[in-house]
């Protein structure tokens, strides 16, 4: 009994050991080619294998090539393998597609083969996984420049309705000064003389005298 409990313990450990393997070969990731001179990030499209370019050695490649799609419909087949998809070669003919089988080595190495249907005319490429802090080239954002900092506007002139303004001199009421002296002889009991001519002779007479 406790043979058979050691053998199913070891099972257990061995099958664990391989599930994390298995786990840790996995093809996604970005993945530094077999020249050294740029990186492909694979990823998961719908259940398939895609991958672009997403690093270059030479930065004057990044603007034209940043994001090109080289490997496209690569599916899970057995023995942890991806095929039948397509990868193009963009250092030979960008438009033109050759067959590809995928392979992960480890989690550090992946063995990628492509062929021109038929597998014994192929070419095997080992690329390596990436570091982790490499900088893709989506990634190269620039940084947004600060918003000039605006001064509050100088305060305007005083406008002239605002000035101090001295009130203009009011219009006389008073009445003339005719009427004035009309009233003060009139008041003082004095009245007007007027000159009236009688027989050739002229005489004064209060003006009041002829009303």
């Amino acid at each position: 009994m406790v043979v058979i409990t050691r053998v199913i313990g070891s099972l257990v450990i061995s099958l664990a050991s391989v599930s994390t393997a298995v786990a840790a070969s996995s093809p996604l990731g970005v993945w530094v080619d077999h020249t050294g001179r740029g990186a492909v990030e694979i990823t998961d499209c719908g259940g398939k294998l895609c991958g672009h370019l997403v690093w270059f050695k030479d930065g004057k490649h990044s603007k034209e090539g940043c994001n090109f799609q080289i490997i496209g419909n690569v599916k899970p087949v057995a023995g942890n393998k991806w095929d039948g998809g397509w990868i193009i070669d963009p250092d030979k003919d960008p438009n033109k597609k050759y067959d590809v089988e995928i392979t992960p080595l480890g989690d550090q190495k992946l063995k990628v083969m492509g062929y021109a249907g038929m597998k014994f005319l192929s070419e095997t490429m080992t690329w390596t996984r990436a570091p982790a802090d490499l900088k893709k080239c989506g990634e190269d954002v620039a940084t947004p420049a600060a918003a000039p900092s605006v001064s509050p506007p100088d305060e305007p002139p005083r406008r002239e309705a605002e000035r101090e303004i001295e009130p203009p001199a009011t219009k006389s009421t008073s009445e003339p000064e005719t009427k004035k002296a009309a009233k003060r002889d009139g008041a003082s009991g004095k009245s007007k003389d007027c000159k009236l001519e009688y027989g050739g002779y002229s005489i004064n007479v209060p003006c009041k005298a002829l009303d």
